[in-house]
């Protein structure tokens, strides 16, 4: 049987990872998308300021792995950071530390490194993870109450 609980990364060690003020706050944003959204890596890490419309909530992926262009809603707490992360700017690349844009190893190096040696991907799989176990609860819900109606 193949077991994937090592791609697994639970609620304590995001919690602890978002709020390491040694971590970058881009680097710590990048995550928090990751952790809260549909968006991959690569995607994330391709926006430009323009694309987070803070006011409604929403990420534009102008490149996404399919090549489509599409937006998604983010959390309070993501548009939040990424408010405080964008400050006064209004162009240029939106995760940079030092003036450049961050890559995909540095992210997923620095996110090993808070993490005990968890994966990036760890995010964004546990997440969908969590999110088919809620709506398999939710069908199950569902039909224990209409059985007993």
């Amino acid at each position: 049987m193949h077991t994937t609980t090592y791609l697994l990364v639970t609620d304590l060690e995001v919690d602890t990872a978002l709020a390491d003020p040694a971590v970058p706050l881009a680097v710590r944003a990048v995550w928090q998308l990751l952790w809260e959204s549909e968006v991959r890596p690569d995607e994330v890490l391709a926006f430009d300021v323009p694309d987070a419309e803070l006011d409604d909530r929403l990420v534009v992926i102008r490149h996404s792995k399919e090549g489509d262009f599409f937006e998604t809603g983010i959390t309070v707490a993501a548009a939040g950071v990424l408010r405080e992360l964008i400050g006064t700017r209004t162009e240029g690349p939106l995760f940079t530390v030092d003036g450049r844009r961050l890559n995909k190893a540095e992210v997923a190096r620095a996110f090993r490194a808070a993490t005990g040696g968890r994966s990036l991907h760890a995010l964004r799989f546990t997440r969908q993870r969590k999110e088919r176990d809620r709506v398999r609860r939710s069908a199950t819900a569902r039909q224990t109450e209409e059985k007993s109606a």
